[in-house]
């Protein structure tokens, strides 16, 4: 029955319309806030990944609240976002609505390239419907020594 369902899931969104969106943030913008959590995390991990637990002013723009940053480990478990509910649960092997693992995708070129930006569909958290979203992912050490993937997305 669970196959069945998810057959009937992937055959539903490869056919679902994507939504366009008329989102403000810039490509520059998201690369800046994953550069600036980059430089913060190498100096205070521990601190860093607080202060996004907590929302705090860079992690999440105040203007903008869809601007924000996410945290990555090596083996795909949120270790800081600015939804806490979020922190510490693994999305190994977990799909967007059209079966594309994006962040295994993340985190792999992660490990493998360095930086880049991977492309996907996901629901806005306050819109309906689905729509294309880009994330802009670097690999780093941080302060304590562990490697973590540092994301920052915006809508297309």
């Amino acid at each position: 029955m669970k196959k069945l369902v998810c057959m009937v899931m992937v055959i539903f969104c490869a056919y679902f319309v994507v939504n366009a969106s008329a989102e403000e943030i810039t490509k520059e913008q998201v690369i800046a806030l994953v550069e600036k959590t980059c430089t913060d995390m190498e100096a205070d991990a521990k601190g860093t990944i607080e202060k996004i637990a907590n929302a705090e002013a860079p992690y999440q723009d105040a203007q903008i609240p869809s601007l924000y940053v996410f945290v990555y480990d090596t083996n795909v478990t949120i270790v800081a976002h600015t939804q806490k509910k979020l922190i510490g649960r693994s999305y190994k092997g977990k799909p967007d609505v059209r079966g594309k693992n994006f962040r295994d995708d993340i985190v792999n070129d992660a490990l493998s390239k360095g930086t880049g930006w991977v492309d996907y569909s996901y629901q806005k958290p306050d819109d309906k419907g689905i729509f294309e979203k880009t994330t802009y992912y670097k690999l780093i050490t941080g302060s304590d020594g562990e490697k973590y993937v540092v994301c920052s997305g915006k809508y297309l």
